[in-house]
């Protein structure tokens, strides 16, 4: 899959998202979804992504905190502000 593709399905992802978070002001996305979303497999056990032999291997909080979430290391999931509001 190239890369604009993946971009614009997680684009499309957090999108909806956003959308369906109403009022709550964050939205919620499993990490898991985030790195595959990038191309990426991610291991649950170790909380962490792994890319293709071109780049390294990044933490789940890494990948949250890339989008400007915060990760919730219970529900593996980040939590991401709504900046539209």
């Amino acid at each position: 899959m190239s890369h604009r593709v993946t971009v614009g399905i997680f684009g499309t992802a957090v999108a909806l998202a956003l959308s369906l978070s109403g009022c709550a002001g964050r939205a919620r996305i499993s990490t898991q979804a985030m790195c595959e979303a990038h191309g990426g497999s991610y291991s649950s056990q170790a909380k962490q992504c792994t890319y293709p032999p071109q780049q390294p291997p990044r933490s789940a909080a890494e990948l949250c905190r890339m989008h400007g979430g915060e990760l919730d290391p219970v529900s593996d999931e980040c939590a991401i502000n709504d900046r539209t509001k």
